[in-house]
């Protein structure tokens, strides 16, 4: 316990002093830590999980998934950067050079390639990509610090709440064969504390109330989803953490698996729904 709250000590430094240069100094600079993070999560998914050893397949994904986040990143901060080649034809080029990468190295590796390992490969380096786009687009908004408040109460207060609650009060399983210690008390509990936290947030911003509070019950479901599809992959391989990157917290994606699954409806209902 003593490691995990320290780590979690550390992460929490290094974000903020990440979004304090980023909103203060150089926009840039989330989108590149936000690359990163992208980058390791697919380190995660395709070597770790999937267990694809070629040293080649695995950089081509890491590679792929860095430069997708930076590309599309389409908020109003990157583009006087990039505006010559910014644009969504530069994206769906990456997609084709990626899915051409990959083909040349099952062929080339065909006998270390069964078709779990060639399915991982080419399905899942881009939802997570696209993921982590949306989440820096989401961050570097106008309101982001207020965006960023409320996907991190979605994700991590409700979890905390639902853990809370479902060791007081638990007793029917919520998902026992991927999850077994979450409850469905712990669920309700966890969503109803982000439902006052969400209420805290838009009164320090002077925001509606109604709207948010309306969004934190689905959004906080999707996390729960997020965290639940996390260990669906990790039981399926045998792993008990994606890695041991971050001591007493396991991998980047045993940290974010919500955030990556919430951040793309909350970056639709933003930047297409306009309802936050």
């Amino acid at each position: 316990m003593k490691t995990r709250i320290i780590s979690g000590i550390i992460m929490g430094v290094i974000v903020a002093c990440v979004l304090a240069l980023g909103f203060l100094v150089q926009p840039i600079i989330i989108t590149l830590a936000v690359a990163l993070i992208a980058a390791g999560a697919v380190y995660e998914l395709i070597h770790n999980a999937a267990g694809i050893k070629s040293k080649i397949a695995v950089a081509g994904s890491v590679v792929f998934a860095f430069l997708y986040v930076v590309f599309s990143d389409n908020s109003v901060f990157i583009k006087p950067y990039y505006s010559l080649w910014l644009s969504p034809e530069l994206v769906n080029s990456l997609l084709l050079i990626y899915f051409l990468f990959a083909v040349i190295i099952i062929l080339k590796s065909h006998k270390d390639f069964d078709l779990g390992k060639i399915v991982s490969l080419f399905a899942l380096p881009l939802p997570y990509a696209y993921a982590f786009s949306c989440l820096s687009s989401v961050i570097k908004h106008p309101d982001g610090i207020y965006y960023l408040l409320l996907l991190l109460n979605f994700s991590s207060v409700c979890d905390m709440g639902a853990y809370f609650v479902g060791v007081t009060m638990g007793k029917h399983k919520l998902c026992p064969n991927l999850s077994p210690k979450k409850t469905v008390e712990g669920a309700v509990g966890g969503i109803v504390s982000s439902i006052v936290v969400t209420v805290i947030i838009s009164l320090c911003f002077a925001k509606s109330l109604v709207i948010p509070m309306l969004l934190t019950i689905p959004f906080c479901v999707l996390g729960m989803l997020g965290d639940l599809f996390a260990s669906a992959i990790k039981r399926s391989v045998g792993l008990k953490d994606y890695s041991n990157l971050i001591p007493g917290h396991g991998g980047i994606l045993d940290r974010v698996d919500s955030i990556i699954m919430i951040a793309p409806f909350l970056y639709f209902a933003i930047y297409y729904l306009g309802v936050l």
